[in-house]
This record gives C-alpha cells, sequence and structure tokens, in this order.
C-alpha cells in the first residue's frame, strides 16, 4: 500500500493525537490491536495506517464479523477442501490464510459466533488453521487488528464473547470518541473533505458544521460535505447549502421509526449551535438558519434557556 492510496487521519483533538501516536508505537510491533469507537468514526482508516506502519508485505484482509452469514462463518475464516460438505464443489481459502503475512482486520469483532470465537482463539495462540475437511493443520503469521463498538462490556457481561479471546486481542486498545466529543476536529475534517473536491468553506459554514452534533460522526460529515458541493455552481461552500445539506441526511420529519433518537440528536444539535454561537440568540438562528422565535420553542422543548446561561 502506498502513501498515495492511504488517506491521511484529520483532527488536532488530544484522542487523535494519541491514536497516531500509539500507531506509531506499536503498528511495527506484532501485538495484536482493538480499536474501539461508534459507527462512522473512522476505525478501518486507523487498521489502514497500522498495516501500512507494521511493514508486513502481506495483505490487508478486512473482514465485517457482522456481515458474516452465520452458516458460512468458519467455512469463510478458516476456509475448507473439495468435499468438505455438502455443496463444497471446490477448496476455499479461509481469511485467516489469506492474511499470511499481512494483517487481519476483524471489523465488528464482537459479533462473531461464540463457535467461531474458540475457533479464533485456538488459531491466534498456536498459529495454526486447519480448514474444514483438511488433514492438516497450516502455520500462518499474520498482525491482528480488530474493531468493535461501545457495546463491549455489555457484551463481555452477557457472555456474548469470551472474555479469554478479548484479552488476546486487546493487546494495545486504541478509543475513537464521538466526532461531537472532539469539536476541534471537525473543521479540519470539513477542509480536507472539501478540498478533495477543490472546493473551501466560508468562514460562517465553519460555525454552522461545529453547531450540528454529528451523531453519524466522520462519515456523516463527509458526505454531507459532498453533497453540499453538488449544491453550488463555485468552489465555496457558502452556509446555507451547508444547512441544506445536513438536512438531507436525515429522513422527513415525522416520517422517521425512531422519533427518540431524533429528538436526542436534535437537542445536542441546538446545545452544539448554542455553544458556538455563545448563547447570542441571533447567532443561534442564523447558525440553526431559523427564526429567533424557533429557536425559543426549540430550547422551551429541550428544557433549555438562554437566560441561565448568560
Amino acid at each position: 500500500m502506498s502513501d498515495a492510496a492511504l488517506a491521511p487521519i484529520i483532527g488536532v483533538s488530544p484522542a487523535i493525537k494519541r491514536a497516531i501516536a500509539l500507531i506509531e508505537r506499536f503498528a511495527p510491533t506484532a501485538l495484536p490491536i482493538l480499536i474501539i469507537g461508534a459507527t462512522g468514526t473512522g476505525k478501518e482508516l486507523l487498521a489502514r495506517h497500522i498495516h501500512y506502519r507494521s511493514g508486513r508485505r502481506g495483505l490487508l484482509v478486512d473482514i465485517n464479523c457482522g456481515a458474516l452469514p452465520q452458516e458460512m462463518v468458519e467455512s469463510l475464516l478458516f476456509g475448507h477442501r473439495r468435499g468438505a460438505f455438502t455443496g463444497a464443489v471446490e477448496t476455499v481459502i479461509g481469511h485467516l490464510e489469506r492474511a499470511n503475512g499481512g494483517t487481519l482486520f476483524l471489523d465488528e469483532v464482537l459479533h462473531l459466533s461464540l463457535s467461531a470465537q474458540v475457533k479464533l482463539l485456538r488459531a491466534l495462540e498456536t498459529g495454526e488453521v486447519q480448514p474444514l475437511g483438511a488433514e492438516r493443520k497450516q502455520k500462518v503469521d499474520f498482525r491482528v487488528v480488530s474493531a468493535a463498538q461501545d457495546d463491549t462490556t455489555e457484551r463481555l457481561d452477557q457472555r456474548l464473547f469470551r472474555h479469554d479471546l478479548f484479552q488476546r486481542l486487546a493487546g494495545v486498545v486504541i478509543d475513537l470518541p464521538l466526532l461531537s466529543h472532539r469539536p476541534e476536529d471537525i473543521v479540519p475534517l470539513a477542509e480536507y473533505f472539501a478540498g478533495l473536491r477543490g472546493q473551501k468553506l466560508e468562514d460562517e459554514t465553519r460555525m454552522v458544521l461545529q453547531a450540528h452534533a454529528w451523531p453519524g460522526n466522520v462519515r456523516e460529515l463527509r458526505l454531507a460535505i459532498e453533497r453540499a458541493g453538488c449544491l453550488v455552481e463555485n468552489g465555496t461552500l457558502p452556509p446555507g447549502a451547508m444547512r441544506d445539506a445536513i438536512a438531507l441526511g436525515f429522513p422527513p420529519s415525522g416520517k422517521s421509526g425512531n422519533s427518540s433518537q431524533r429528538a436526542v440528536a436534535q437537542r445536542a444539535e441546538l446545545l452544539a449551535a448554542c455553544e458556538a454561537g455563545t448563547w447570542n440568540a441571533d447567532r443561534v438562528a442564523r447558525l440553526l438558519g431559523v427564526h429567533r422565535a424557533t429557536v425559543f420553542r426549540r430550547l422551551k422543548r429541550s428544557g433549555l434557556s438562554l437566560r441561565r446561561q448568560s
């Protein structure tokens, strides 16, 4: 993988600086790395950087464990020989064997079936895999990078994931907080995404971006920038286009099946706008693209008050 093919890790927050430092320190080692973060925070990008910095010449084999068909998990991970079971008309090389000499990236690793967890643990401890229908085990040498969402504790407590396998995967843990928890990264990320399209942000557009809660994290921000870029005719992204682009990423009001999550997102967006607008009603209204009266209605509905913050 070349430098040109690898997107940079963008951010100035302590969390991102720590993640970069951990990658620089531990990527060249053999220690397994576990990346924990919500959907859209950039776990796959970090995994690619770890693989690149590891110096391994083999492939980065990317597996979404949550998307593996349950009836084929073990066959896909460990491979099978022709005739190993009904329908096995040809020999298939498993993901673990394909990662030999490279990196095995197990995304959504906590969603592996318990039977697959047992075999994966054995393979990691012995450095050997035995495809279904094979008479002998095969030596494999790969670096393991895993990714999980922030429900790790719950899945361990409910015995949905083995503690011994978790310890085996968590040689080094890198935490990726929500984008709303590292607001200083929003504008640098937006400028990077806009720059990829040859576009720039207006000053007030930066404030609009900081006023949004970004429940979809970096992925939502990237898509919003792409939509905004399609809404304008020149290389500048104005605040109005940015507000429209953000709104286009949500279902129409009243038609979403999860109104409680939407209400939480709206309250977070209102709070972010109040912080960015220094709790001034006029500034908050401009950031949200609404009238002052609408700001006060939303504040009342959310149990907030501008007076209380003055």
